[in-house]
């Protein structure tokens, strides 16, 4: 392991008092690939680096490298302080930040889990390999673990630092031309549920199977939470970003305090301790705080950096990313309160409505109204009076998620982490309408 400490103090001396920032990262992760009901890869990769970031009388500049001998560093800070006399000023450029107390934050790495060997990963995909061949299956995926580390250190007395372990087990499964999907991102192996994987994703390609045309149109929908955090992901970056906030292209714009969203509806960002925590700083730094962006359907905040929070005349919630940077901060801890329903109650308690699984290829249309498209994947069925009448073909929708969110008929009792924008936690939903607004042939 590199001594960050060290090699920050070493380019800050070469620096020679101009303001300097060292960002490191270093990452260690292993993925084992399955495809056809056989492991296809199995990779490695342990890889260091640091950007170093300039900050002098309005001007800066920005030079990352991956080698931290003593040359390498001279000749970084050196290129780095030379690029930097010749950048155009900008007036609105803040100085580095000062150092703020910072809170420890959940513990969120395991040694164990982070060194978990190939054999390992190689027995959790042979028990669903086996099984899926003997019941005429076909299984793809991956298994990943591995570590991240993050130092964020300036001349002005900054240094945060930050260790993570991460494990995901993502499955498709094929069943004839019926496609089943299930995945489970956490710290811990402990927290994955291999077996619950496996029989998801094996049942709903079993239930897959011949799956039949619908008319595109509005339905009402029940949203698995991995395809609720999809939605929800992009509504939390484009509608509670300060740069997007300050600039108006954000539907909070003008109206913190509103209610906009359904009743049923809280939200809220909270790196420290909440049901999807992290990093307790920013790439700044600066100390994250918890924000509530919606209670109970009412926009309550947005989050910011020391940038927008200035343009705005706040204080910043500590949701900056690497600067400079020329997107918006956004959530990057999500956690959706629960309600008090189960996908089974809200399948029960549907004359018609879609249930689906997962999306794919999901994109921003319109920011102010965050309106996306996208498709349907691995898992979509048709409910009619209270139980599961059939599998469909994938559908196309667009749909604006500030209404699609103000009509929530239920909300599950259960959240799961998701790894979308960042790790959102978050449970199933059953909206009123939405418009499937093309239809495919698969």
């Amino acid at each position: 392991m590199i001594k960050t400490e060290d090699i920050c103090e070493r380019i800050f001396a070469l620096a020679k008092g101009v303001q300097t920032e060292a960002f490191m990262v270093h990452s260690a992760g292993a993925l084992t690939r399955f495809a056809d009901n056989e492991i296809s890869q199995n990779v490695y990769n342990d890889s260091s680096s640091v950007s170093i970031r300039f900050v002098d009388s309005g001007r800066t500049a920005k030079i990352t490298l991956n080698q931290f001998d003593r040359t390498a560093l001279e000749r970084a800070v050196k290129t780095g302080l030379e690029t930097l006399k010749w950048q155009k000023k900008d007036k609105n450029l803040l100085p580095l930040a000062g150092p703020r107390p910072l809170e420890r934050g959940r513990n969120v790495f395991s040694k164990e889990t982070a060194e978990l060997p190939p054999l390992y990963r190689a027995q959790k995909i042979n028990d669903l390999v086996r099984t899926c061949k003997k019941n005429g299956q076909i299984a793809y995926g991956t298994l990943e673990n591995g570590l991240a580390s993050y130092t964020v250190a300036n001349s002005r007395g900054v240094f945060a630092k930050h260790l993570e372990s991460y494990i995901t087990y993502s499955v498709t499964v094929r069943d004839g031309d019926g496609f089943g999907w299930a995945e489970t991102p956490a710290a811990t192996a402990g927290d994955i549920d291999f077996e619950a994987v496996n029989r998801t994703a094996r049942l709903k390609a079993a239930m897959g199977r011949k799956p039949r045309d619908i008319k595109p149109g509005l339905y009402p929908v029940i949203l698995e939470p991995a395809a609720a955090a999809d939605l929800l992901s992009y509504l939390c970056v484009f509608g509670f970003g300060g740069q997007f906030y300050n600039e108006g292209s954000s539907f909070v714009s003008g109206n913190l305090g509103k209610n906009l969203l359904s009743p049923r509806l809280s939200i809220e960002d909270n790196a420290l301790d909440g049901p999807a925590p992290g990093m307790p700083f920013d790439f700044e730094g600066q100390p994250r705080s918890r924000v509530f962006l919606v209670e109970k359907g009412t926009v309550k905040a947005v989050v910011h950096d020391r940038k927008t929070a200035a343009a705005a005349k706040t204080a910043s919630t500590g949701h900056s990313l690497p600067q400079p940077n020329g997107f918006t901060p956004f959530p990057l801890n999500v956690s959706v309160h629960p309600g008090e329903s189960s996908v089974e109650e809200m399948i029960k308690n549907s004359k018609k409505a879609v249930l689906i699984t997962q999306f794919h290829y999901t994109n921003l249309l319109r920011p102010l109204s965050v309106e996306m498209t996208g498709m349907t994947r691995n898992g979509t069925f048709l409910v009619e009076n209270g139980k599961i009448s059939k599998p469909l073909k994938n559908l196309r929708f667009t749909q604006s998620m500030v209404k699609a969110f103000r009509d929530v008929e239920a909300v599950g009792r259960k959240a799961e982490l998701c790894q979308v924008w960042g790790r959102l936690s978050c449970p199933a939903f059953k909206l009123k309408a939405f418009n499937f607004s093309s239809a495919t042939e698969f």
